[in-house]
């Protein structure tokens, strides 16, 4: 939509300083709230004759593309006023040009905060999520709009990303709406250092390999760090790939509730293999950015396959596994406690859920002697719990270290986690549908010496 100067004034305070989130060599950006969305709005710099081009470009380039991966175009503002300026110590009356772009606002920031020199701050899984997210936005920028637009300036700070880390392309202003795939020679070199493929450096040559080489370098820059893109440069393929497979390998296994060792690993070397393909110094040796899609996509598929398998697998190990019982309890022949007199002593039980539902235990004891941490519970599928008994402090143990004592172990099917229950009530009501498998364990009391 055109929004009106005034308008874009109010809603950033006037372009207040504490309401600017970034600066570019362009514009700066400011964050504000239009008609009940919070927005991000570029304002250009006033250069005479570069921000009108590339105000245009990326007016022209962003207005009809929606897609989920390239950053969403809200509106514009191209107007002129007349004021009063100082111009070489004079006061003068003169036109001022404003031009304005106004974007979605993206919470999550860009890409290169979350890099430093030796890696990348983020978990694998949103790396690839990132890396598949930015692939899918250049093969629509290259393939769905008739002409293909180069971007010509992709860079982690190029990516931003929203609250839920998905990545959204964004800057446009140096991008080209190109009539083929041919290459084109420039004679002026426009870029950021790093990212620009050697043929465009040395001779000023563009094409759709010029966004697949940049890419390749924001890859590698999420798998080994700022610095790690001259690493590259100083070994061999292979040396790199084990470098950076070795790193990840050891970082994932520190990571708090980490299961999916293989498969994680085949996406990272499968991931770094693609981007030492697009960094190629002979471009006509880089894929292009919808064959490296392809390769994602038969990436996943072959991880979805591998986590089937292994599921099949899991399922007929547990099958094989089950026994009558519901819950399964080990010691299995009896709880033994090594008994010394006027002194508290513990062991501990294991409880293992078999089955591939849910399941609440109750055990019961005499709570005169004996105390049970927890003595209700519920288990998720296929899961183990551990129990700890105490025996109070006895001036005596019985006769021949045996006693009379029992311990029983009740469970039983449920359909859910059910939360804060009463489980006396839910056993009695068990009960009556003889639905409740009961464990019995004799109780025995050993010396040290034994």
């Amino acid at each position: 939509m055109d929004i009106k100067l005034v308008e874009i004034e109010a809603i950033t305070n006037n372009f207040a300083e504490e309401q600017k989130v970034g600066s570019g060599g362009y514009g700066d950006v400011y964050r504000a709230t239009h008609k009940g969305e919070e927005v991000a709005v570029k304002k250009l710099h006033q250069l005479q004759g570069l921000d009108d081009k590339q105000f245009d470009s990326e007016f022209r380039n962003l207005r009809n593309i929606r897609h989920q991966n390239v950053v969403r175009l809200i509106g514009y503002c191209h107007e002129s006023r007349k004021k009063y300026m100082e111009h070489k110590g004079e006061l003068i009356f003169a036109k001022e040009m404003e031009r304005v772009l106004c974007f979605e606002y993206m919470h999550g920031g860009s890409l290169d905060k979350h890099i430093t020199d030796e890696s990348c701050e983020l978990d694998w899984p949103t790396c690839y999520k990132i890396i598949k997210g930015t692939c899918e936005g250049l093969n629509h920028l290259h393939t769905s709009q008739g002409k293909p637009i180069l971007h010509l300036d992709i860079k982690p700070a190029n990516i931003l990303l929203d609250k839920s880390m998905t990545p959204k392309i964004a800057d446009l202003g140096l991008s080209k709406l190109v009539s083929s795939t041919l290459t084109h020679k420039t004679e002026i070199v426009k870029g950021t250092q790093g990212y620009m493929p050697p043929e465009y450096v040395d001779n000023g040559y563009i094409s759709n390999k010029f966004d697949v080489f940049s890419f390749g370098v924001v890859i590698i820059k999420m798998m080994a760090g700022n610095v790690g893109y001259f690493r590259c440069a100083e070994m061999s393929h292979k040396e790199f790939i084990e470098l950076v497979t070795k790193n990840w390998a050891k970082r994932l296994l520190t990571e708090p509730g980490y299961s999916s060792h293989e498969t994680d690993m085949l996406g990272v070397t499968r991931c770094v293999e693609i981007a030492l393909r697009c960094v190629d110094k002979d471009r006509n040796k880089r894929p292009c950015i919808k064959d490296v899609v392809h390769e994602l996509e038969e990436l996943e598929a072959e991880i979805k396959k591998m986590s089937l398998s292994s599921d099949q697998s899991k399922g007929l190990s547990l099958q094989r596994s089950c026994d009558t019982n519901i819950l399964s309890v080990d010691p299995t022949l009896e709880l033994r406690f090594v008994f010394e007199p006027r002194k508290e002593t513990s062991c501990c039980l294991q409880m293992t859920n078999k089955t591939g539902g849910f399941i609440a235990f109750n055990i019961l004891m005499n709570k005169n002697k004996y105390s049970v941490r927890p003595s209700q519970g519920t288990m998720p599928p296929c899961s183990r719990r551990y129990v700890v008994v105490t025996l109070s402090a006895q001036e005596a143990a019985p006769p021949y270290m045996r006693c009379d004592d029992m311990l029983l172990v009740q469970s039983t099917s449920i359909t859910q986690d059910l939360g804060e229950i009463n489980y006396q009530e839910l056993f009695d009501v068990a009960r009556a549908d003889k639905v409740v498998d009961v464990v019995h364990l004799p109780i025995a009391y050993v010396t040290l010496e034994e």
